[in-house]
């Protein structure tokens, strides 16, 4: 049963928490996230900076959704707070990941559409 549970997980492009442990350097951690709390959704890796820490690292993924950091669970806070947790955070760093791809190019249409919604909009209003 545990099989079957993970494989629909897989296919649905969930996996299992994972551990990525980085140091923290002077250029930073080199990705980005996005999502929260605020926007009723988790916290994603939504880009891996080529060239930069976790690029070289190889332990994070664009679609990583983060779950901990340092312990502090994540799952469901702000923005903010979740990046803020990431830029305090000093020497090595424990996160605790699960890769969900779906889940994040679902949040970035969410997020073209609003903003092109909101662009339009605006575009209609200085037009009158």
């Amino acid at each position: 049963a545990k099989a079957t549970v993970a494989a629909f997980a897989a296919s649905e492009g969930h996996a299992h928490p994972r551990l990525v442990e980085l140091e923290k350097t002077q250029e930073g951690l080199g990705f980005n996230v996005m999502g929260g709390n605020e926007q009723k959704c988790p916290i994603y890796v939504s880009r891996i900076i080529p060239g930069g820490y976790a690029d070289r690292h190889g332990g994070l993924r664009r679609g990583d959704q983060l779950i901990s950091v340092n312990g502090t669970n994540v799952e469901d806070a702000n923005h903010d707070v979740a990046v803020e947790s990431l830029k305090n955070a000093k020497g090595k760093i424990s996160l605790v990941v699960r890769y969900c791809p779906n889940v994040l190019e679902e949040m970035e249409r969410r997020f073209e559409r609003a903003k092109s919604f909101h662009t339009s909009g605006r575009s209609v209003r200085y037009q009158q």
